[in-house]
């Protein structure tokens, strides 16, 4: 069972930003962190200049393209009057790409949700009318040996096999399969009538027995 005070569990393994603690190798100033943010900050300024979903967008991109080559030429002529600017404003996007490449922790998986009764029924239903195919049924002892091939019913034996087929509504019982006669196994027609019920047909308004419908419904006591 994993110890919930491990390194291991506040971030995830980040072996591309280098080896070590999780919490170490996240944090640690990697140049594939810096790239992988610049590709992230690149991808964003340029979704926001095209202005794809736009309902203007042509004047949208010729504004935001305009304000864009205004401040990169301001950037320019501030820098060549002042070089320290330029470090400022690359150690800023730096700071920005470092933040923008984080690794993004993995989503938790998703836990199964557990299958009602009636649903395992059915796809016991569905399994045995597979073995079953085009045949008019199948023996138990085949259809044991089939069942335990798989890995999810290999350690049943042949009475809890018998008790899975009894609650799913299975009838057992001496069928004929071509030559062979006498034996226990399972129609095919007993599945198929199991898994396309038939509904009970109620009469669509309350009367007395005896009485058309014309008559009109019988008041209740």
């Amino acid at each position: 069972m994993a110890d919930p005070e491990a390194d291991t569990l506040e971030l995830p393994p980040v072996p591309e930003f280098g080896s070590g603690r999780p919490r170490v190798a996240a944090q640690r100033i990697h140049p594939r962190r810096l790239g992988r943010g610049h590709l992230a900050l690149y991808a964003r300024l340029r979704a926001w200049t095209i202005a794809e979903n736009h309902p203007s967008r042509g004047m949208t991109v010729a504004a935001r393209t305009g304000g864009l080559a205004i401040g990169a030429l301001t950037l320019w002529r501030a820098a060549n009057e002042q070089p320290r600017l330029l470090a400022v404003a690359a150690g800023a996007y730096a700071v920005q790409a470092w933040k923008a490449g984080r690794p993004v922790p993995p989503a938790p998986p998703i836990p199964p949700v557990p299958l009602t009764e009636d649903e395992l029924k059915r796809r016991v239903l569905l399994g045995v009318q597979h073995l079953i195919g085009d045949r008019p049924g199948i023996f138990l002892r085949e259809l044991y040996d089939e069942f335990r091939a798989r890995p999810a019913a290999a350690h049943l034996d042949d009475a809890r096999l018998r008790a899975v087929l009894i609650r799913s509504g299975i009838t057992i019982q001496k069928i004929r399969i071509g030559e062979q006669t006498g034996r226990s196994g399972i129609k095919a027609a007993d599945i198929a009538a199991l898994l396309s019920p038939t509904p009970d047909r109620t009469p669509d308004s309350d009367v007395d027995a005896g009485h058309a419908p014309s008559e009109g419904a019988v008041d209740h006591a």
